[in-house]
């Protein structure tokens, strides 16, 4: 089973995790809503309390609870929506790699059976040369969650490659 998505959050940059729910709030005015809806009570508040809170506390406190496991559905839905919207071309270039058929949004309607473990090891190497290795790790997470994914091989690579570990990449920045 690979790495859920509400496991991201932990290991995140405090300024990109705040920076992914300020782009769904402006993006996705309906999921950010959503969250709102689903935060409030977990915080022990009203959702006008929650508007009112400052943002960078508002999505502090966030980040602590999207990384339970009962938030995956929301989580995945966050990160998700933020990929699409702001990180289309990195979408794009990994189905490329994968020869899978894509909109303009890096969004696929079909998966093939799990492809070679040489194929995903060549289009991240690609990947990794071309963009911050933060935002390849989120993305490749979020990838291998989709229900027709969820390819063994590519867990083993995302779990096993040092390049693709959120932890090291934090500490390197700080």
């Amino acid at each position: 089973m690979p790495t859920p998505t509400h496991a991201i959050w932990p290991d995140l940059p405090p300024q990109l995790a705040n920076d992914i729910l300020i782009s769904v709030q402006k993006t996705n005015k309906k999921l950010y809503r959503t969250a709102l809806e689903v935060m409030a009570p977990r915080m022990g508040i009203r959702v006008p309390l929650l508007i009112e809170m400052p943002k960078a506390q508002r999505h502090a406190t966030w980040v602590q609870i999207l990384s339970r496991p009962e938030m995956e559905v929301l989580s995945f839905n966050i990160l998700s929506t933020w990929l699409i919207d702001t990180q289309r071309s990195m979408l794009c270039a990994w189905l490329d790699s994968l020869g899978i058929p894509h909109a303009e949004n890096g969004c696929a309607d079909t998966f093939p059976p799990q492809p070679d473990a040489s194929l995903f090891k060549k289009g991240i190497d690609a990947l990794l040369k071309q963009f911050d290795p933060v935002l390849v790790t989120i993305y490749l997470r979020c990838f291998n969650q989709i229900d027709e994914t969820q390819w063994s091989e590519l867990d083993k690579i995302l779990l096993s490659d040092p390049r693709l570990q959120l932890k090291a990449a934090n500490l390197a920045s700080a």
